[in-house]
């Protein structure tokens, strides 16, 4: 009987819920006391709107019971990864889907801490813990630039930013980046430290096989996307580490890419680089199935073209640099025939174009290789 009703409450909506939305946000929930979790105390840091946003949310979503063993499946093979995700109904339009979306290190964290929190002892747990941080913010003196810029911006203090940048930035930076533009998910809610997510389409994986143009399309706005995290905001730019086919999704209806997870990332502020006038031309290093990288390099120039260089990478080859996986191949024979350019533009984006005495390095950039890559594809999306 009693293996019964253990089984029976592990695979109810109460204990999903439970496992996505309270855990990660005990603040304002009563009877998290049951749970036997340490008691936290965050009022005086989230106040009444975390409150109030998390109570819309519960009332407005319900747990996807006909998904209910896929989502188990996926939590159990994902066990002890970095990220765990739950799918919901909206009650509000029933053709809308919500992604739940936890990292159990954040939880780690919370447990970890000494209460009361304030924005001192923060600012110190953060500095000693910023080498292990999945998002990495530098050169390391403007760690307080970007905590005083989304207390200004994000409605929150700055004790519950140092909290958030501590256990999960994006709560802080994705409706910042929904609201100027970036190509994210719209957010539903954020309840705790748990976003929820509009469910907005189907990965890359699922776009290998489909038709040229649609390809294309992808290509187009992966390019551009580069191009905007690289310029960033107000200073700060963005250089994603996981530009991959599971990283990213495509929504058919609307002709639209989205980047989905963020926290893998490097934000950088320009200005307070050493070299911040110069351009890191990052070199095309060589990795056995992963994508290399040097962080100094991209905390010490005004610029880099990281983004573009995996970017290019991931339309020609795949990890293991099989030229033959990479997301646009095979480009049809008609178009190589006619547009000649395409795959010399890919090549030189990834390898570096041969500069002649008579360029700069701005002319024979991948930033221009970029630019000339974007308006190609769109003459060729032209013709269908």
């Amino acid at each position: 009987m009693i293996l019964m009703f253990i089984l029976r409450f592990l695979l109810s909506k109460r204990f999903m819920i439970l496992l996505i939305v309270i855990l990660n946000a005990r603040d304002f929930i009563d009877h998290m006391i049951s749970l036997k979790v340490k008691d936290i105390q965050l009022d005086h840091i989230f106040g009444k709107s975390l409150v109030k946003q998390c109570n819309y949310i519960l009332a407005n979503v319900e747990y996807d019971e006909a998904n209910t063993h896929n989502i188990l499946g996926h939590l159990i093979s994902r066990f002890g990864s970095h990220r765990h995700t739950a799918m919901f109904q909206s009650k509000i339009n029933q053709n809308d889907k919500i992604i739940a979306k936890s990292y159990p290190k954040s939880m780690e964290i919370m447990r970890s801490l000494t209460y009361p929190l304030n924005r001192e002892y923060l600012r110190k747990e953060y500095m000693a813990k910023v080498f292990k941080s999945d998002l990495h913010i530098c050169p390391h003196e403007s760690v307080q630039q970007f905590v005083n810029f989304f207390t200004t911006h994000s409605g929150h203090n700055e004790t519950a930013v140092w909290l958030f940048l501590l256990t999960n930035p994006q709560v802080l930076i994705h409706p910042y980046l929904q609201a100027h533009g970036f190509p994210v998910p719209p957010l539903f809610g954020i309840c705790g430290l748990t976003i929820f997510q509009m469910h907005v389409g189907q990965t890359l994986q699922h776009f290998y096989e489909a038709n040229f143009d649609i390809k294309l399309r992808i290509a187009k706005q992966l390019l551009e996307a580069a191009l905007k995290f690289t310029n960033g905001f107000e200073g700060f730019r963005m250089y994603i580490t996981d530009i991959t086919a599971d990283n990213l999704i495509y929504n058919v209806e609307r002709d639209k890419l989205y980047f989905i997870d963020l926290n893998t990332a490097y934000i950088v502020h320009a200005g307070s680089t050493t070299n911040s006038d110069d351009i890191d031309q990052h070199e095309n290093i060589a990795c056995d199935d992963c994508f290399a990288f040097v962080p100094i390099r991209l905390c010490t120039y005004g610029i880099s073209d990281m983004n573009l260089l995996e970017s290019c990478r991931f339309l020609r080859e795949d990890l293991k640099r099989d030229r033959t996986k990479g997301f646009l191949k095979p480009i049809p024979t008609e178009i190589t025939t006619k547009y000649t350019d395409l795959e010399t533009l890919l090549d030189n984006c990834v390898d570096g174009g041969i500069k002649t005495e008579a360029e700069t390095i701005e002319e024979n950039s991948r930033f221009l290789t970029t630019l000339k890559l974007i308006e190609l594809i769109s003459n060729i999306l032209n013709e269908f």
